[in-house]
């Protein structure tokens, strides 16, 4: 449980630093070049990224925080049978 609020506290401050920024510069940025359309282009680009991130970061706090990468593999590998020698022929790779 110890590991789960350590997940959600930096979920939440990324989350929170990211609204300030998006506040303080994206509108001041957005204002000050309204008929350039690739700046504001480039300007959605980058915020639909950190969004998505922050998505990303969520989504492993809600579900995953528990789950290691390490214990998936293992989870993956243990249905996998080894092939016989007959079968993989005899070539040297």
């Amino acid at each position: 449980m110890k590991g789960r609020k350590g997940y959600f506290m930096i979920a939440l401050l990324l989350t929170l630093l990211n609204a300030a920024v998006t506040v303080y510069s994206g509108v001041a940025i957005w204002k000050a070049r309204p008929g350039d359309v690739w700046d504001r282009g480039l300007m959605v680009l980058l915020a639909s990224l950190g969004a998505t991130s922050l998505v990303n970061v969520w989504v492993q706090t809600i579900l995953g925080s528990e789950v290691s990468l390490g214990s998936r593999t293992i989870e993956c590998g243990q249905g996998v049978k080894s092939i016989p020698a007959e079968a993989r022929g005899h070539g040297n790779v």
